[in-house]
């Protein structure tokens, strides 16, 4: 009992009988063949005992037949058979409930078959001709309830008496030619497993049913397992294939005629194709080697002998094709009158909708089911299926419609499948400035006011005489139009008058202008035709609405859908499966339509593959993503350009590849397609950038170290040495390290602003130096300027005080040479500071003069001769050809070591006194390269 398969909520409680059977050794398979063939389901089994259920008293008939056989053949078997209750699950699996007395009991293998039953079974024996009750015995384990053998009469046959009637009806118009080759083909293969299972059967061509008789459990079981294995042979290899739908029922009284379909109580137009539908309780029955699945057929209150069908099961270690489990909200399928034009339920009428009121655009009804877990939108479909009949049906999607809930979500959903053939569509038609389908709202024209808007408004309110009397009113005064013949064909729709509605949109056919307004028509009356049934002919006008709009997916998914109702599935999966590949938001439309109920096993299986491809596919893509949303901090700051908007796109990526839904799924691998190569090309670029700009400091440390590198007082530029060490070898590690990795390339562009902020510090500190150095050259400058014009006056002055003093001794009574001969020690101081007042002003007076000439050519002469190093150094080495021909700046510490050398030499060549010698810097020093 503890590995019974648990069922926390069930669909279906009936009462069963449970058999509990011990043994020794190996398992006699004929024991199980002879349950089997009287409906019994094995719930669990183990090496040495197994639990078994049967609907019908047909428990007691298989042990008879035991026991019969257990007088010639020994049968070392213990078998218990009590009340149970049988469980169903919401999923169709089946469990049991057994009273915890019994539960608990405990049995030794009998020497021979020993049959023991619950006293509340001795009515149900006692209603079998040949079988009774035997002494109530005690044993050791059991639990205290007198149990009683039971006894068998030698001389009966305890076959089952319970009989069944099989039917096989072919889909399409067995007028046409194509119909009658597909289905005699088919036939023909389905008549080689009548003769194998010796099946006599009534074929009535005209009405296209085919009905024989089935007498056995054994025999429904042949019957069923060679019809599937038949099915998947010929779909598989595509020969003489037809889709066929498949019934069994208990005869239960009924005579074998050809009036026997209608008897069944069957709606032969909803049951899905290629499955075989039978009643629960004869489904059950063939739970061992098929699954039992819910057929949405209607009706308020499910039982055993509603109808289900069967599907076969895969064997051990083949995998079979899955199917996406999204169960219908089955009350909403019930109800007998004729589909909705406008969503196809039957539960009410099309002047009743609640999608008639909806707006005309309603694409964020798809957005937002596309974010949602099929196990919610499971669970939102179960919550729906609370509403019954077509009262509370109307009053609870009325609310839900403006609700915000997954529940509210499936119902806008649902409702936003017809709204091309929707009355809120029609006032959007006169501002449509595009020639073809699909509309596009942003591309309307601006809204002007509109004659029919009141007819309009009056059909929404569902007052229809007085939507005519404005129609008409409007019509004598401006004259026929395109719109009011819409709008009038709506009105005689919502009267339930077809045949006019047909009428009037014809005409509205006559009225078009546009082809946008042609092909709203032809789509109006496709849709007409496929609500009536009229299958073939809604096909042809959706292809001419396709023809027309080649972009507009609607008509597609329209005949996808008109394929599913006529039965013809399999053409459907390849329509479905295009509109799928092309817009990801038809999974969700297939997921929720309720109009694809009849071949929905088909259509659910059949989207398995894509669903399970974009799985994978995201799964994959989400553990990168997971992957990127770690790495991102890593290479992008926060203060990043691209670090925010690519952080909220992983975020959503990573929120969408969680979300069990084809639509995200599709969404992530569409998102993540370019995000990569983006995130590259952000890091290559920053990269170059980062090289660019400290190429660029590079540079700029150059000119420093060259402009520092003339200052006459090198002891004295201590913090300037140490700024310029950290700019080299900041821009060394960026040079040398490889910045493809997220650490190395986080540090380069933290090294970055550095650089930068020294740079500048450097450079307002060379303003000083130039001031200094500038002093120091201009005083250089005009102390040579000094000297040699102090030495030219001395000379003359030295010349010229003797000559004038000889010459002016021949003139008498000359006072001033007197004057001078007698001071002559202070004559000469005079003169000596005249000529040195003289000198000083004169040389101050040419060096301004002179100053930028000189100092620009002791430059220009440096850099002359800097060039000409640079030219006759050795060729490059192979490493170093290497990296400039991928584009990278030389060293700048190298570059400033070599350029303070030159300096330093070129200083010492100058041999003016304007420079004293200084030592090459090294990069890393503590002195700066730039002196």
């Amino acid at each position: 009992m503890e590995r019974l398969q648990g069922v926390s909520q069930a669909r279906l409680i009936s009462s069963g009988y449970g058999l509990w059977m011990v043994w020794s050794g190996s398992f006699n398979n004929a024991v199980g063949h002879t349950l089997r063939d009287h409906g019994l389901v094995q719930l669990v089994e183990d090496p040495c005992q197994s639990l078994w259920l049967s609907f019908t008293p047909e428990v007691f008939r298989a042990m008879a037949k035991l026991q019969i056989w257990a007088r010639l053949n020994p049968l070392p078997l213990f078998c218990q058979v009590f009340p149970v209750t049988a469980l169903v699950g919401y999923d169709m699996s089946l469990s049991a409930s057994v009273p915890r007395e019994i539960a608990r009991q405990q049995a030794g293998v009998a020497e021979d078959l020993e049959v023991l039953l619950h006293p509340k079974l001795a009515e149900a024996v006692r209603g079998i001709h040949g079988l009774s009750l035997g002494q109530a015995v005690s044993m050791q384990g059991l639990a205290n309830l007198g149990w009683t053998p039971l006894v068998a009469d030698q001389g009966l046959d305890y076959s089952s008496p319970t009989n069944w009637y099989g039917v096989i009806r072919p889909l399409g118009r067995l007028g046409e030619r194509e119909a009658i080759a597909g289905w005699r083909a088919f036939f023909s293969e389905v008549q080689g497993v009548f003769q194998r299972l010796n099946i006599k059967y009534l074929a009535d061509d005209a009405k296209g049913f085919v009905i024989f008789p089935l007498e056995s459990y054994r025999q429904v079981r042949q019957y069923c397992v060679e019809l599937a294995t038949l099915l998947a042979e010929l779909k598989a290899t595509q020969r003489a294939y037809w889709p066929c739908v498949f019934a069994v029922t208990e005869q239960r009284g009924m005579s074998f005629s050809m009036d026997l379909p209608h008897r069944m109580g069957l709606d032969w137009n909803r049951l899905t194709p290629d499955f075989l539908h039978m009643r629960y309780r004869d489904g059950f029955s063939l739970y061992d080697a098929f699954k039992v699945n819910e057929v949405n057929y209607g009706g308020e209150q499910e039982s055993l002998d509603s109808w289900c069908n069967v599907t076969r099961r895969q064997a051990d270690g083949q995998g079979g094709q899955g199917a996406i489990e999204m169960p219908l909200p089955r009350r909403w399928l019930a109800g007998a009158g004729k589909e909705c034009f406008y969503c196809g339920l039957k539960n009410h009428t099309s002047a009743q909708c609640p999608s008639r009121t909806m707006p005309a655009f309603r694409a964020q009804n798809w957005v937002a089911l596309g974010r949602a877990n099929l196990s919610d939108m499971a669970l939102g479909f179960k919550a729906l299926d609370e509403a019954g009949d077509s009262d509370k049906f109307l009053g609870k999607i009325g609310s839900l419609l403006s609700a915000q809930s997954m529940e509210a979500d499936l119902v806008r959903a649902v409702f936003s499948i017809g709204t091309p053939y929707q009355p809120g569509l029609l006032p959007v038609l006169p501002r449509v400035k595009a020639r073809e389908w699909p509309l596009d709202p942003e591309q309307l024209n601006p809204e002007e006011p509109w004659p029919l808007a009141e007819a309009h408004f009056a059909l929404l309110s569902g007052e229809l005489d007085k939507s005519k009397e404005l129609l008409r009113a409007v019509c004598a005064k401006s004259g026929r139009s395109f719109e009011a013949a819409c709008l009038e064909g709506f009105v005689s729709l919502e009267a339930d008058d077809h045949h006019m509605a047909q009428f009037y949109w014809q005409e509205a056919g006559r009225l078009a202008e546009t082809n946008i307004q042609q092909c709203y028509v032809l789509f109006l009356q496709a849709r007409l035709r496929e609500v009536v049934g009229e299958y073939r002919e809604a096909l042809g006008l959706y292809r001419q609405v396709l023809m027309g709009s080649p972009k507009w997916l609607e008509p597609t998914y329209r005949e996808g859908v008109c394929m599913v109702k006529m039965g013809f599935t399999g053409q459907s999966l390849d329509i479905f499966a295009d509109l799928v590949n092309r817009e990801p938001m038809f999974f969700n439309r297939i997921l929720v339509d309720l109009e694809t109920d009849r071949g929905r096993v088909h259509v659910l299986a059949g989207l398995w593959e894509p669903w399970l491809e974009a799985q994978v596919k995201a799964k994959n893509i989400g553990i990168k993503v997971t992957s990127l949303l770690k790495e991102l901090p890593q290479w992008f700051e926060e203060d990043h350009a691209f670090r925010k908007p690519a952080q909220a796109h992983l975020e959503r990526m990573d929120a969408l590849a969680n979300t069990e839904n084809y639509v995200a799924f599709r969404e992530v691998v569409r998102g993540m397609d370019g995000f990569t190569v983006e995130m590259q090309k952000q890091i290559d670029e920053e990269i170059k950038r980062i090289k660019e700009r400290v190429g660029t400091y590079a540079q700029r440390l150059r000119e420093v170290q060259y402009e520092a590198g003339w200052f006459p007082f090198p002891k004295l530029l201590r913090d300037f040495n140490r700024d310029f060490n950290h700019c080299v070898q900041r821009i060394n590690w960026i040079m040398t390290q490889s910045l493809r990795t997220a650490d190395n390339f986080r540090t380069a562009r933290r090294h970055v602003p550095e650089i930068e902020d020294h740079l500048q510090s450097l450079s307002k500190r060379l303003v000083s130096l130039r001031i200094v150095r500038d002093s120091t050259l201009f005083a250089m400058l005009m102390g040579k300027n000094f000297v040699w014009i102090e030495v030219v006056g001395l000379a003359l002055a030295l010349l010229t005080i003797p000559v004038l003093l000889y010459y002016s001794t021949k003139i008498a009574s000359n006072w001033v040479i007197d004057g001078i001969l007698a001071q002559k020690w202070a004559f000469q101081k005079g003169l000596i500071f005249l000529v040195t007042l003289f000198a000083l002003g004169l040389a101050s007076l040419l060096s301004v003069l002179t100053f930028e000439k000189k100092k620009r050519h002791l430059f220009e002469a440096d850099a002359d001769r800097r060039a000409g190093q640079r030219k006759a150094t050795a060729k490059p080495s192979a490493k170093q050809q290497a990296g400039r021909a991928e584009g990278k700046p030389k060293d700048a510490g190298e570059a400033a070591s070599k350029q303070g050398g030159a300096q330093s030499k070129n200083a010492k060549q100058k041999g003016d006194g304007s420079k004293s010698a200084k030592p090459a810097p090294k990069p890393g020093a503590k002195r700066s390269g730039g002196k």
